[in-house]
């Protein structure tokens, strides 16, 4: 019986100790595990050390743990400084709108990428020192084995560079703004201004002259196209109404060409002006004009043509003379007639 519990036992505690080859099972299984928990610890390592990204570890009441050497270079600060403040009390990042992301990460265990701030740690009231900066920062939750949040690491970027960038670049932007601002109302005052020299110049290039009681000059220089030729007919008209004009010179002397279309533009003148009991007289012909008429039938009919200005003036006033002795000379035998109304005896024969 003795013999038998012996054996027993003895089996038991050879199929309950490992042997040597399963140990070296789990020891070969331990080591290929640690192998490839190293990697990320070196990953993190040298993201930690690399001195390019500032990073800072909480605990799940967000009390900081651990800062790297980059986060005090970019705050001026220390781990010591920063043992009494909390992330999740912080009045900056509330007042920035940011504190409901920061929840997020402590409570609900989820990544998130805070907005850029302009974080200043003096205004902290358990701080009071450092530097303020632009930075751009993210959470990173660490869960335990449960799913707890345990730790939450926070990177930061500093963007006070980037920011002085769109800061310049506004600021650029609003120079050339102003800048092209100033020379569109350059370019308006300077298109007013030619714009009033045009009208100036339409109104110097149609002159309508007063010559004499009731007689209109209008001495036309350089090329006459349709704008020109309306412009031509709607101060002349004006004109004609204004001054209860009988006779208008019109002078083409200084016209040097004009074509079919503007010989059409002036006969319309000649036409429009005796509408309104006005006629016309047609100075300065050139024989290069004279031919254009004839070659398009476009003649002056009952339209007085005359070599000069001068000329149409003499003529006009002669034309006034004459007709003024005539109705003087009518008058005279009308008067001579009221006197002697009664026939004169003829001489009797002897």
């Amino acid at each position: 019986m003795l013999v038998t519990e012996h054996a027993d036992r003895k089996n038991m505690e050879q199929k309950t100790t490992p042997t040597i080859t399963e140990l070296e099972r789990e020891i070969d299984a331990l080591r290929r595990r640690v192998a490839e928990l190293e990697a990320p610890a070196r990953r993190y390592k040298a993201l930690l050390d690399g001195g390019i990204v500032s990073m800072m570890i909480y605990d799940g009441e967000s009390r900081v743990l651990e800062v790297n050497r980059r986060w005090e270079q970019l705050w001026s600060l220390s781990l010591r400084d920063v043992a009494g403040w909390r992330l999740l009390k912080d009045e900056q990042v509330s007042a920035n709108g940011s504190m409901p992301l920061v929840e997020r990460a402590f409570l609900r265990g989820e990544a998130t990428a805070l907005p850029t701030i302009r974080y200043d740690p003096v205004q902290a009231d358990t701080l009071q020192k450092g530097m303020a900066r632009w930075v751009a920062s993210s959470l990173h939750p660490i869960s335990d084995a449960e799913g707890n949040v345990a730790e939450v690491l926070q990177i930061h970027v500093d963007v006070g560079e980037l920011k002085q960038s769109e800061d310049e670049l506004r600021a650029q932007t609003a120079q050339l703004e102003a800048a092209i601002a100033e020379r569109t109302q350059r370019l308006e005052e300077q298109l007013r201004v030619s714009e009033e020299q045009k009208r100036a110049i339409a109104v110097l290039s149609t002159p309508v002259l007063r010559l004499w009681d009731g007689i209109l000059a209008l001495p036309l220089i350089g090329q006459i196209d349709a704008e020109r030729a309306a412009r031509i007919l709607e101060v002349l008209l004006q004109a004609i109404v204004d001054t209860q004009a009988e006779h208008v010179i019109i002078d083409v002397t200084g016209v040097p060409f004009m074509d079919a279309e503007g010989a059409r533009h002036l006969r319309d003148t000649v036409r429009a002006s005796s509408l309104l009991g006005a006629q016309c007289v047609i100075a300065g012909i050139s024989p290069a004009m004279a031919r254009l008429l004839i070659d398009c039938d476009l003649g002056f009919d009952g339209v007085p043509i005359v070599a000069s200005l001068q000329d149409g003036l003499r003529r006009l006033l002669s034309s006034r003379n004459g007709d003024r002795a005539t109705s003087v000379a009518g008058a005279v035998a009308a008067g001579a007639q009221r006197r002697d109304p009664a026939p004169r005896d003829e001489p009797r024969e002897r």
